[in-house]
């Protein structure tokens, strides 16, 4: 591909008309044919993610395609970015493996070959990759939670919504825990009463109340 173009955008462009004229006559081959209806369907979106993807967050334009690139792409770059669903990330392997062979088919691309060898053998860590949401960035997540919820996102108005009522939910003030009742105040315990007779003292030498006869001393005083 040529350097010319110093623009991002523009370069981005034209990566997407190279790679789409490669994809409108990878339509029409005997590769495309080996796909399933539902791989068919995805294959576009498949291999325009992959072509912006890779250049977008790796630099690999179109005649720079290598193995290594498509590993990182494939399995790191595009479960983490794209929100996708479950079909989308299943036809990925399948797709790419029978594009690249279009090309190498072709003669379109010098490594083509190894690329589709390379691929096929991703598919199941694609998939696995792409179902684990501790791989998902924060854009996707957010947009994964918006299907979860039963938000149209090509709606613009309804995703606008959602997002409101996810600010709102994560402004509102978390409510505190309970906490356990306060110990009750020490009270220190009150001084035991005086003990108070109801009969006058009995002196030492008086007869002991108890009846016996004896001063009170020798008796129950002693």
């Amino acid at each position: 591909m040529s350097e010319e173009f110093e623009d991002e955008d523009q370069k981005l462009e034209a990566i997407h008309k190279r790679v789409g004229g490669w994809f409108d006559d990878f339509v029409k081959s005997p590769q495309y044919e080996t796909l399933t209806e539902g791989q068919k369907d995805e294959a576009q979106q498949v291999v325009r993610f992959f072509a912006e993807y890779s250049y977008t967050y790796i630099g690999m334009v179109p005649g720079n395609w290598n193995p290594s690139g498509v590993t990182e792409c494939c399995v790191e770059i595009l479960p983490r970015k794209v929100s996708g669903d479950l079909p989308f990330f299943q036809a990925v392997a399948p797709v790419l493996s029978a594009f690249f062979n279009f090309l190498a088919e072709k003669g379109l691309l010098r490594n083509a070959r190894a690329l589709a060898g390379r691929v096929s053998r991703l598919d199941e860590e694609i998939v696995a990759q792409s179902q684990d949401e501790r791989n998902w960035g924060m854009a996707k997540s957010f947009v994964m939670a918006a299907f979860k919820a039963g938000v149209d996102v090509t709606d613009e108005k309804a995703l606008q919504k959602f997002t409101a009522l996810q600010n709102q939910r994560l402004a509102a003030p978390q409510q505190a825990a309970p906490q356990p009742p306060p110990a009750p105040a020490y009270v220190p315990p009150a001084p035991p009463a005086p003990v108070r007779r109801s009969e006058p003292k009995v002196g030492r030498n008086d007869p002991c109340p108890c009846g016996s006869g004896k001063k009170f001393k020798k008796c129950c005083g002693h």
